[in-house]
């Protein structure tokens, strides 16, 4: 048995190892295997979660996060599908350019969907980074007003860690110089306003004492209290890591219930 394990465990391994190499030769995102892979679980059907069966055209926004592609919200996008929701999952090239500029593409994405046909109501998830980028967009004078709004995992004054790593020459290396840099608890970006927080929801990660350079407990790359702001609708905290958030089942629910609810229901985590 064991033997049988390491053995798939072994070409597990291989294959990320294969991807990672393929994409570096490729110039492709280093981490599209683990995105792929990450999302492999079933998708989620709540029928006791689904919005109303009223016709109306229902859009939901993804933004992935930092490093990541939009293959790292694919269980997410799929289970919104399956609940009655469309979904429109675009990747942005997050360590080339500032949150502005992927806040002025974001606002490309949603006129071009607006412009495609009727849309009823048109909400946002993002995961880390791509939740500063979904609140640019809504700081914009030209921004749709949400239906609502989650964030799975999102530092919205800023990161300690980014703090502490932002001059660290692997961080730019990998990361780059410009939305990497915004990361950053002094970035003028936090000083904004957080644009319609009556109707945002914030899911946080709790691992406990995850990453020892963030105080607090954390989800081993935001800590708790980043992860969520004074005036938001609803705040749950659930005992997952950063990188998982976009795919455990719990938040998945509770993500499928803020949307039609503009609250949590703790009972699902």
């Amino acid at each position: 048995m064991l033997r049988r394990w390491l053995r798939r465990l072994g070409l597990l391994l291989a294959v990320c190892a294969a991807g990672f190499g393929g994409c570096t030769v490729l110039r492709g995102p280093v981490s599209l295997p683990f995105d792929l892979l990450i999302n492999l679980g079933p998708t989620i059907e709540a029928k006791e979660l689904r919005p109303p069966e009223d016709g109306k055209v229902r859009v939901v926004f993804l933004q992935h996060g930092m490093w990541r592609t939009a293959r790292s919200m694919d269980r997410l996008a799929r289970t919104l599908r399956a609940n009655g929701y469309e979904v429109v999952n675009v990747g942005y090239p997050s360590t080339e350019a500032w949150i502005e500029d992927h806040a002025a593409r974001l606002k490309d994405v949603v006129e071009a969907r607006v412009a495609a046909g009727a849309v009823d109501e048109l909400s946002f998830v993002g995961h880390s980074m791509g939740g500063l980028v979904i609140e640019e967009y809504l700081r914009r004078a030209d921004a749709r007003a949400p239906k609502a709004c989650v964030y799975l995992g999102s530092p919205h004054r800023g990161a300690v860690l980014a703090d502490k790593r932002h001059h660290w020459f692997a961080f730019q290396l990998a990361m780059g110089g410009r939305a990497a840099a915004q990361l950053v608890t002094t970035a003028e970006l936090h000083q904004r306003p957080i644009p319609f927080g009556d109707r945002s929801g914030t899911v946080v990660g709790d691992i406990g004492e995850g990453n020892g350079a963030i105080p607090g407990h954390d989800d081993g790359t935001v800590g708790v209290a980043e992860a969520t702001f004074a005036g938001c609708a609803d705040s749950v905290v659930l005992p997952v890591g950063h990188s998982s958030i976009t795919v455990v089942p719990a938040v998945l629910r509770q993500v499928l219930c803020f949307l039609r609810d503009g609250r949590f229901a703790p009972a699902l985590g």
